[in-house]
């Protein structure tokens, strides 16, 4: 684990991001972990962000006002995980660009006091009730569990690992389906 070396503002984080789109114009904007919420954050905020390709994204999961579920219990070290809620003007923004999840192994399929399996359970219940709610609002979100689709050993690194080859063929795939390889 990567500890923080100073404060996290997503704001700082978003306004840099958008900025770089203004500079380079369209393109699919990439994010890892603690990236996802501030990638949601940009594509709200910016409509030069064509897709929204996010590997095990954990926290920052928006959800339109009076439709935020429950938080998901953990017994990872950092408790329970809640999603956030902002307008649904907002939150609709996402629902323009196509957006797909990726998770890699070693996620628990139920409550678990192993924390590190845990954690990323309650990560991707929520980022599947997540894309369950754009998809509801007429958007375009997909979770993938890679092992789901038969690529397995990968860690909380997906596209670092052994099967990189693998996974980014996975990306490729989707890439050509939402016409976004052109």
């Amino acid at each position: 684990m990567t500890p923080n070396t100073g404060d996290f503002d997503a704001k700082v984080i978003t306004d840099a991001v958008s900025a770089l789109f203004d500079k380079i114009g369209e393109g699919i904007l990439v994010t890892h972990s603690q990236g996802g919420g501030p990638g949601w954050m940009t594509g709200i905020k910016n409509d030069k962000v064509k897709a929204i390709v996010a590997y095990e994204p954990y926290s920052g999961f928006m959800f339109p006002e009076g439709e935020l579920p429950q938080p998901i219990n953990s017994t990872g070290l950092f408790g329970a995980l809640s999603g956030v809620e902002i307008p649904l003007e907002d939150f609709k923004k996402l629902t323009r660009i196509p957006i797909v999840v990726y998770y890699g192994d070693n996620i628990a399929k139920e409550p678990t006091n192993v924390w590190n399996m845990d954690h990323w359970r309650s990560g991707l219940e929520m980022a599947r009730l997540w894309a369950a709610a754009v998809n509801k609002h007429g958007g375009d979100a997909k979770v993938v569990h890679l092992p789901e689709v038969g690529i397995e050993g990968n860690t909380h690194f997906a596209f670092s690992d052994l099967n990189n080859i693998a996974v980014a063929d996975e990306l490729s795939k989707w890439l050509k389906e939402k016409r976004l390889d052109e």
